[in-house]
């Protein structure tokens, strides 16, 4: 079996698709996998000095190979770009694209079209969990307890700030894009004085806002699942804790310029058994009710009571330090192969063409308007 490990893509998460990437590599089987670095223009690439941490200091494309995804038959293969006749098969993608362009449906849909299996969730499930107005309607839907908030549209609301003044949520709040991740382009917006910038300067990651009620005295927890709608494999449960507005970029990832102490993980969580439970069965649950396949991180918020935050469909480094002590990232790797393998017989047994009768023989156009 050879394994495309697709990362990169055009995102603002780009560089925490590389770190992943490069983290996940070293547990495939030798010879296992071909990274397939996806540049900020979408274009895909190979070469060993993909491999190496320091060439994402200074990326030079020239050192690698472009190539594009191609089907001939039932066989999938990487072409190498200005090479005669040269290519590598392909059976099975791993995605560890973050944000748009790759956790949004939007790579699943290239492997859908090829017949390729892939592991992670389906194209309908990416598309509706990155995009947090979507997701927060699925949790209606299916009764999952979430924060009080309300959507806002750039277009409306650039045309009238005054329309700020009309949400109906007591301040402080924390506005989100709505197809961000990692905490980028979130801002906590605590009176009327700054409101307008700091809105502004979120609608210039997303036309989107999710604005929602900044809690007082929350407790952050984070729980992945592996598996399928069969059976799943929960990890230990994590516990954030910050002194400041929100779980930032920097806390999650270091570089910041604003002095401020770093937030702190505990896992397991410190948590009594009855909340364990709480948030593995609501984790387990939405899991299934969602389709979900492939490894999936679910983030909680915890008040007077426990709310889902957000599911992360493909989380930074399939959140491998979250099962320790439970599988080995090599048992994932096999997990996350065997349910990309059944999810793709699945579909493959669907009818997929019929002996249609439109364009043969006399055909009455008439009626066909009809």
């Amino acid at each position: 079996m050879k394994i495309a490990l697709v990362y990169g893509g055009s995102s603002t998460e780009h560089e925490i698709s590389i770190l992943s990437a490069l983290q996940m590599v070293k547990y495939f089987k030798e010879d296992e996998v071909i990274l397939v670095y996806t540049s900020k223009e979408n274009r895909f690439y190979i070469g060993e000095c993909l491999y190496d941490f320091d060439f994402y200091a200074d990326v030079n494309l020239r050192l690698c190979k472009e190539v594009t995804f191609e089907k001939k038959h039932q066989d999938v293969y990487l072409k190498v770009k200005k090479a005669w006749n040269k290519k590598i098969g392909i059976d099975m993608a791993f995605p560890l694209m973050h944000g748009v362009s790759g956790e949004d449906g939007s790579i699943q849909g290239l492997f859908e079209l090829l017949d390729l299996p892939y592991a992670q969730s389906s194209l309908a499930a990416c598309a509706v969990f990155m995009d947090k107005d979507l997701m927060r309607r699925m949790f209606q839907v299916f009764h999952v307890p979430h924060n009080e908030g309300v959507v806002i549209h750039k277009d409306t609301i650039l045309n009238n700030l005054g329309l700020l003044k009309e949400i109906p949520l007591v301040k402080p709040w924390i506005v989100k894009p709505a197809k961000g991740g990692s905490s980028i382009g979130i801002n906590c917006v605590y009176d009327d004085e700054r409101m307008d910038r700091l809105i502004c300067e979120s609608f210039a990651f997303d036309h989107k806002l999710i604005v929602e009620k900044k809690l007082e005295n929350v407790r952050e927890f984070n729980i992945a699942v592996i598996g399928n709608e069969h059976e799943q494999i929960l990890s230990n449960i994590e516990e954030i804790h910050i002194d400041h507005d929100y779980y930032s970029y920097s806390d999650k990832y270091g570089g910041s310029l604003v002095k401020q102490k770093p937030a702190t993980r505990s896992c397991p969580a410190e948590i009594e058994e009855a909340l364990v439970q709480e948030i593995q069965k609501l984790a387990r649950k939405s899991f299934i009710d969602f389709e979900c396949s492939g490894v999936v991180r679910f983030d909680f918020l915890y008040s007077d009571h426990l709310m889902m935050n957000e599911i992360n469909i493909i989380p930074g480094s399939y959140s491998i330090y979250l099962f320790k002590g439970i599988i080995t990232p090599e048992e994932m790797i096999e997990i996350m192969k065997k349910c990309a393998k059944e999810k793709h017989v699945k579909k493959m047994k669907e009818i997929r063409e019929i002996d249609s009768f439109v364009f043969k023989g006399k055909w009455d156009f008439d009626l066909l308007k009809k």
